[in-house]
């Protein structure tokens, strides 16, 4: 399991890349994400927060704002962060035109408009925004989501 020493009310912020990354660019990725998220602080105050690097597609940011809340100069940050690995690594982060489905351990990436073509995959909610609801809900069957 992901995240096991940080609560359910934690904040979470998903963001999907627009391609698989590779073994090398995922070291890499996941070497930046722990540097980031080891100095990334809120008016000065270091955030309690970790990172993950998900189904080699999905960087995964969590932060205990029980202890300190993330502000919206340290969410820019993070954005920021985000926008330049996606850069050096030429993948987009941020295209929410599309969304991978799962079925099976098998993986297809589509878009949103073909979704009612596959009820029977499982898709990861991109709406997700506490550690909760990341753990209960973020993979649903496309058939049972708010986007069909």
């Amino acid at each position: 399991m992901f995240f096991e020493n940080y609560p359910d009310n934690s904040q979470v912020w998903i963001y999907g890349a627009d391609r698989f990354l590779s073994a090398t660019e995922e070291i890499f990725a996941k070497e930046q994400l722990d540097a980031f998220v080891g100095q990334w602080a809120a008016h000065g105050t270091e955030l309690s927060a970790e990172g993950a690097i998900i189904f080699h597609n999905f960087i995964v940011i969590v932060a205990n704002e029980n202890q300190v809340k993330a502000s919206g100069c340290s969410i820019d940050a993070s954005v920021r962060f985000v926008k330049s690995l996606g850069a050096e690594l030429g993948i987009d982060f941020f295209n929410r035109l599309s969304v991978l489905l799962e079925k099976e351990g098998s993986f297809k990436r589509i878009s949103f408009s073909e979704l009612s073509s596959h009820k029977d995959w499982n898709m990861f909610d991109p709406m997700v925004k506490t550690l909760g609801d990341f753990r209960s809900n973020w993979v649903v069957k496309v058939e049972e989501s708010v986007f069909v």
